[in-house]
């Protein structure tokens, strides 16, 4: 055992041994000093030329060290007993981990082989053989049949059977087992009791210890509290009823049953329709077995029940000619008549309900069974997670960037790819991409050409808007990587450049994404581009554009759309036309201005440009912004996403049964206190998404857990 432990340490030959290691070092060589004082007797027994009785007894005993078998011969002459030690064996522990119990029965194994050598001596006449044992697990898997264990219990305890019988098995106390002393570090090992085996073998038969490992023949006991499943409940029920039936016929010299027929499973099912009912209907069912009427108060009066041949309460109604089995009484709050529920909903697959409910029916009476079936579907899983939808919290405020008056058109922009459209190069097809720009405040689009989708093309339309439109505040887009790497190269590829001389300073641009499969979060562009294809579709329904014409088609639908009312179009001659996007930019819907003439003063033309946009954005605030904060829908405040729920991530890409679950490590908390944004920690990765693609799955942290401990930990972040 210490060689073992030096071993898996992974100590060289040529290191010292570390202090845990040469305490047992030292205690061994304290105790292989008493070695030199034992004596052992050239013969076993006076006694044993003119014995009685010789019989012999085997210990056996395990640790997570080491196991070990040692066998006695009890010599009896007269009223004299001696006991004396035959022969010993012991084994280290694997080194790959083994049970206890399993340790155990290898000791079980070792004793029984120890023995068999030890009967085998000829000049030894042993009367019989006792194998003596502390492990109750093993002394009852010896009860068992063998089959219906594991490979490595199996084959060990057909071993042991093969070659003893149970009734040589008996059960010792720990400190009663001799060979306990051969499985663990003793500073001072009692030779003597090593030598003559322990005290109670030199006692009459009625002195030894008594046997803790009773078999009980009665019917078993309400199991139903502990079974999650109907089938796995009856069968267990069912099991335990043959093994009765198997020590009934052993006991009567009968052939023994092997398997589950189903005349033992009918009379299980049975023996738990009696226990469900027994708590329920005991007043009923004293009734008839006496031969009495029901009580009329009794909710069973109207429905003729009675007790069939085996004692179960059912139900006898007038569909005999259709169905002569009649539908077994089951209480609607048992839990029995849960899981009989619960077994025939899985059979129908979670589907067809009202089938299901009446197949229940034929069979059982349960009362109230339509409000059964509804909570046994409350509780699936299953169906549960089938059935979960996202719950989208209130629609949040309306950020600044869209109520920011008063500033330059696209101070605040949002942008975003369609397409591909296809056009004609040579003799072939190439493929074109259009970039909207949305100034979020005045609602004006700026439409620019993608030759291609990589992070050169974003730049370059990057850099001709801001040469057009000038440079932006704030810049809002989803997570495609073209704007993401955009984002981080912008800064070194255009700081660069200079304007008469102004460095434009585009490190002062700050992006904003969007989390992913988050498109209601972008709807500001969003219906945009789909307005950009319904006016590219009238003009051209063909679609059969060059890229000069394409350039065209997009700069004519640019206008168009900048050309739309913002405000309601009035029809009486004495109200301001409708406020459009090119007010501000062109001055006018159409874009047409006056020209000056050369008595024109310049300064008063300027200071009517300034009344003119002061008049607009004061037209913009009266007229456009009470229909932009009203809320369209999601009008219900939700309980938020807290850290450490079960949720379900919603997909339109894939298949309900393929969303990925996870659990929530992150999330981002708004000044109303509503969560719109989550980072959850799935199997295949850390992913962000929106709460109206989360649905929250009825599971969660046990008691006491600390969302630190779980995946990725977590923290919250508020929105300031």
């Amino acid at each position: 055992m210490l060689l073992q432990k030096v071993w898996r340490a992974g100590i060289d030959w040529d290191e010292e041994l570390p202090d845990t290691l040469l305490g047992s070092w030292r205690q061994w060589k304290t105790v292989l000093l008493q070695a030199a004082k034992l004596e052992f007797p050239r013969f076993y027994s006076t006694l044993l030329p003119n014995a009685d009785q010789i019989d012999l007894h085997t210990f056996v005993d395990a640790s997570e060290y080491a196991y070990a078998a040692v066998a006695y011969l009890r010599i009896k002459q007269g009223d004299d007993i001696d006991t004396v030690l035959v022969a010993a064996k012991c084994k280290v522990a694997p080194l790959k981990p083994v049970s206890i119990p399993r340790m155990e029965l290898l000791a079980a194994v070792m004793g029984v082989n120890l023995a068999k050598k030890v009967i085998n001596i000829r000049r030894l006449n042993i009367n019989s053989s006792t194998y003596w044992s502390d492990s109750k697990t093993v002394l009852q898997w010896l009860d068992m049949d063998p089959r219906k264990f594991q490979a490595f219990v199996m084959h060990r305890v057909g071993e042991i059977i093969d070659h003893t019988s149970r009734a040589q098995w008996r059960w010792i106390p720990t400190k009663e087992n001799v060979a306990d002393s051969a499985t663990k570090f003793i500073k001072s090992p009692n030779a003597n009791r090593w030598l003559k085996g322990p005290q109670f073998l030199a006692k009459p038969e009625n002195e030894w210890p008594e046997q803790d490992i009773t078999l009980e023949s009665g019917e078993p006991t309400e199991l139903q509290e502990y079974f999650s499943d109907w089938r796995r409940l009856y069968r267990a029920v069912a099991t335990f009823m043959l093994y009765i039936k198997r020590i009934r016929a052993k006991c009567l010299g009968n052939p023994l049953p092997k398997t589950l027929d189903p005349e033992i499973i009918s009379k299980a099912k049975s023996w738990i329709y009696k226990q469900a009912q027994s708590r329920t209907y005991y007043a009923e069912i004293t009734a008839l077995k006496n031969n009495t009427a029901v009580n009329k108060s009794s909710p069973l009066i109207a429905l003729n029940v009675y007790l069939d041949e085996e004692g179960v309460l059912r139900v006898q109604g007038r569909k005999y000619n259709i169905n002569p089995d009649d539908a077994v009484v089951l209480p609607k709050r048992s839990r029995i008549a849960s899981l009989i529920t619960k077994d025939f909903h899985e059979k129908s697959h979670h589907i067809m309900h009202e089938s299901t409910i009446n197949i229940i029916r034929n069979d059982f009476y349960i009362p109230r069974l339509r409000v059964l079936y509804k909570t046994v579907r409350k509780a699936c899983q299953k169906c549960k997670i089938a059935t979960s939808r996202p719950e989208v919290p209130q629609m949040a405020a309306i950020p600044a960037a869209r109520l920011a008056s008063f500033e330059r058109p696209f101070t605040y922009t949002g942008v975003d790819y369609f397409g591909p459209i296809l056009v004609n190069v040579g003799r072939h097809k190439e493929k074109r991409w259009g970039v909207l720009f949305t100034c979020l405040t005045l609602r004006a689009v700026h439409i620019e050409v993608a030759y291609k989708l990589d992070v050169s093309s974003c730049i370059m339309c990057l850099r001709n808007f801001m040469t057009r439109r000038g440079t932006p505040k704030e810049i809002f887009s989803d997570n495609g990587t073209n704007f993401k790497a955009t984002e981080k190269m912008v800064k070194e590829e255009l700081k660069k450049i200079d304007f008469d001389e102004i460095t434009i300073k585009y490190e002062a641009i700050k992006w904003h994404f969007n989390p992913p499969a988050a498109p209601h979060m972008g709807g500001a562009w969003e219906r945009l581009v789909r307005s950009v294809k319904t006016v590219l579709k009238s003009i051209c329904p063909t679609s059969n554009f060059n890229d000069e014409t394409l350039r065209t088609a997009l700069m004519e639908a640019e206008n168009v759309i900048n050309s739309r009312p913002l405000t309601f179009v009035s029809l009486d001659s004495g109200d301001d036309e409708a406020l459009t996007p090119n007010h501000l930019l062109l001055g006018s819907t159409s874009g047409y201005k006056r020209m000056a003439d050369d008595n024109t003063d310049l300064r008063l033309r300027w200071q009517q440009t300034q009344l003119f946009a002061d008049k607009f954005w004061s037209r913009w605030v009266k007229e456009f912004t009470p229909d932009l904060t009203r809320r369209s829908k999601w009008f219900t405040k939700r309980p938020p996403i807290a850290i450490g729920d079960i949720v379900i991530v919603v997909d339109d890409q894939l298949p309900r049964n393929m969303w990925p679950k996870g659990r929530i490590t992150e999330v981002v908390t708004a000044k109303d206190g509503q969560v719109r944004r989550a980072t959850i920690w799935t199997p295949k990765g850390i992913m962000v998404r929106p709460v109206a693609k989360i649905a929250i799955l009825d599971v969660g942290l046990k008691d006491g857990e600390d969302p630190k401990d779980v995946h990725g930990g977590g923290n919250v972040t508020a929105i300031k």
